[in-house]
């Protein structure tokens, strides 16, 4: 117990020296990839994510989707697109390859859409190598560049926020 507090000390320590140093430089490039974080519990809808590629332009296959799960069943262990707690160690490792590769990824957009304020979530939101990042939870706003607040559930709002405030910030 003890030990798990002085882990995610270490993990949140990291977090804001990682946010602290942070800039958000345009790219001036238009949308070509897309990162989805999000608690496999509730998913971003399957059918949102086709809207959401065609509303911007880019291909279904390159929208790429992380998923956390407290815990990992045994048969979802070795899945490219899911990772658990143990996959993140102390100063915020990285254990895996899954998270390794998400986060160095240099996304054009990270979505960060989920409510539950978890810090493996977080950590991967924080870290990531995404130009541009939006979430849900106002409290993120240190490493978020925009935040729409709606509820899980409520793609098609969040994708239609989503689409105003990319054209008011001139991000296509």
């Amino acid at each position: 117990m003890f030990l798990n507090g002085l882990k995610a000390k270490s993990i949140i320590r990291k977090l804001k020296n990682e946010t602290e140093r942070r800039v958000y430089s345009p790219s001036g490039r238009s949308i070509r990839s897309i990162g989805i974080l999000q608690e496999g519990n509730v998913p971003f809808d399957v059918k949102k994510i086709k809207q959401l590629a065609t509303i911007l332009g880019i291909k279904e296959k390159d929208i790429e989707v992380l998923s956390y799960m407290p815990k990992l069943p045994k048969d979802q262990k070795n899945d490219p697109g899911v990772y658990s707690e143990k996959g993140i160690g102390w100063n915020a490792t990285l254990k895996t390859t899954v998270l390794k590769e998400f986060v160095a990824r240099d996304f054009d957009i990270l979505l960060s859409y989920y409510t539950e304020d978890r810090l493996p979530l977080q950590i991967v939101s924080g870290l990531s190598k995404a130009t541009f990042k939006v979430g849900l939870i106002k409290d993120e706003q240190s490493f978020q560049d925009l935040v729409i607040t709606t509820a899980i559930g409520e793609e098609t709002l969040f994708i239609n926020e989503l689409e105003k405030y990319l054209q008011i910030l001139k991000i296509s």
